[in-house]
């Protein structure tokens, strides 16, 4: 019976270090919601059942027969194949973070596991004549090892409420004692991380300035910033607020209430969640109408969608784009290996800006930061003096030279505004090659093949050379690049990203331009 034990025992570790992790790494980057997980999984299931691993049973078939030899070497055979399909390091994009609420959940789920394989091995050692049931309960242990983690998720649920709920009257008071605060929440379909940092740069030029890290723009993110790092001495808090629901900005602002609201954005962005994109407006404007009175709204109405709903704000409302018949606006826009440089406009003043940013989305990016500083008292002056220190923003138009070569790193989350304002970056590089590097888009919901196909047209009319990543996801962006007759030697699909980069090195010349546009999640890889 040895032999049968030890299979059990090295499936139970198995399960709980790979397809147990996997489920809660995946329902951690679906925000720990059983509808997205299985919006995810569910066009995946096949691909997540590791059929290899039921390989694992045979030592009880081994035991079965009563056969000592065929016992052994199946066992052999069984540790071979353990081996083999042994969870192997991976470089994860997005890497499971190890949380108080994941430990909770993965002990728990864990524990649940231990249980199985204790049931199961009492069935070898007082129930002999059951061996074949416990053949069979370890292949269903693999084939259904998520379930171990969401039955934990279900159980645990009303733990993490209460908690979640302490945490966030927490910060709710701590909100409430700093009376001399000044709260900038920023929202819209993209655009928000950026406008953010760049308000937070301007309005650091003036006062003790905190805004929300990366992209914590949900309740529990923006509730660990008010209690870990925001102190009695800050004047602004400038919070992202994100969204994938109608009622999740509302949630936001009754977290944090803001004074200034800034507007970025209204696309297809997130379409599949929201359903439509009335649905997308009027969650986006649930911030705008959550301003008090004597607050002010800052709204991007270079988009159509936000200049058609601005009489929605309750307040006073500061338009913002490359018009001049916004309050704040800009031209003489030029791009090159040293970033931007325009001309900012307000009223009868204006002044010369330069940053290191790139694209036509960052001036406007810029505009929202400025518009929202100056109505705490920065002057364009001032404004211009934080832009010009800033930083590239990590994959998002970063570019950086490799080599002979130049990369745009864009990768994070393209848009439909964004993938065509990092084209238009792309094509005022002169000199060498154009090439781009891109999955598509995700989350646009009935649109998403439109947007794609049109994608693909766009980059087939700037780019030298094109590599696809993903040969099912990719295929709207296929159709749009070939009927644009754009040359098929010059179009590669890739399996993943890995095939792509070696492509790549294939194809590349001194003073080529390379643009990564979008990188998508763990959850979106191809089998």
């Amino acid at each position: 019976m040895t032999l049968p034990l030890i299979a059990i025992a090295a499936l139970v570790a198995y399960i709980i270090i790979c397809p147990l992790r996997r489920t809660i790494h995946m329902l951690q980057q679906n925000s720990y919601r059983l509808e997205r997980y299985w919006d995810w999984y569910m066009p995946r299931a096949r691909q997540e059942l590791r059929k290899g691993e039921i390989v694992l049973i045979l030592p009880l078939l081994g035991a079965l027969i009563s056969a000592p030899a065929f016992a052994a070497a199946a066992f052999i055979a069984a540790a071979l194949l353990l081996f083999i399909y042994w969870p192997r390091p991976q470089a994860e994009k997005k890497p499971l973070v190890f949380t108080a609420r994941v430990k909770r959940l993965y002990a728990l789920s864990a524990l649940f596991v231990l249980i199985d394989g204790f049931i199961i091995a009492a069935f070898l050692l007082w129930l002999r004549p059951w061996l074949i049931v416990a053949a069979l309960a370890l292949a269903l242990m693999c084939v259904g090892a998520n379930y171990y983690a969401l039955g934990a998720l279900r159980m645990i649920e009303p733990l993490e409420r209460r908690i979640a709920n302490r945490y966030l009257n927490e910060a709710k008071r701590r909100l409430s004692e700093l009376l001399y605060l000044t709260t900038v929440a920023v929202t819209g379909s993209y655009g928000k991380t950026s406008v953010k940092l760049i308000a937070a740069a301007i309005c650091s030029e003036k006062y003790m300035t905190l805004a929300t890290p990366a992209s914590y723009n949900t309740p529990m993110g923006v509730t660990r910033v008010i209690r870990e790092q925001l102190r009695p001495l800050h004047q602004v808090f400038i919070a992202e607020m994100g969204a994938k629901q109608v009622g999740d900005i509302a949630e936001l602002c009754e977290l944090a209430p803001p004074k200034i609201g800034i507007l970025t954005a209204i696309g297809e962005q997130h379409l599949e969640s929201f359903g439509s994109l009335a649905n997308i407006i009027n969650t986006k404007f649930e911030l705008i109408e959550h301003l008090p009175a004597d607050g002010t709204a800052v709204l991007n109405f270079d988009d159509a969608n936000i200049a058609a709903n601005a009489h929605r704000s309750p307040c006073r409302v500061i338009s913002y784009g490359l018009s001049a018949d916004y309050d704040f606006w800009a031209d003489d826009i030029r791009y090159g290996k040293d970033g931007s440089s325009f001309t900012v406009h307000h009223d009868a003043d204006s002044r010369a800006f330069s940053c290191r940013l790139l694209g036509r989305h960052n001036v406007s990016n810029i505009l929202a930061a400025v518009a929202a500083a100056s109505v705490l008292g920065v002057t364009l002056a001032e404004a211009a003096r934080g832009v010009k220190g800033l930083q590239p923003i990590e994959h998002r138009l970063q570019l950086r030279q490799a080599q002979d070569y130049y990369i745009i790193d864009d990768a994070f989350n393209a848009n439909p505004a964004g993938a065509a304002s990092a084209l238009e970056v792309l094509s005022c590089f002169e000199g060498g090659q154009k090439i781009v590097i891109t999955p598509g888009m995700v989350e646009l919901g009935e649109a998403e093949y439109r947007l794609n196909y049109q994608f693909g047209r766009q980059m087939a009319a700037v780019c030298d050379q094109i590599i696809l990543v993903g040969k099912k996801h990719s295929l709207p962006l296929q159709e749009g690049v070939r009927d644009a007759d754009f040359p098929r030697e010059r179009l590669f699909v890739a399996a993943d990203l890995k095939e792509a980069r070696r492509h790549l090195t294939t194809i590349l010349s001194p003073g080529s331009v390379v643009l990564f546009e979008n990188d998508l999640p763990d959850s979106y890889d191809e089998a």
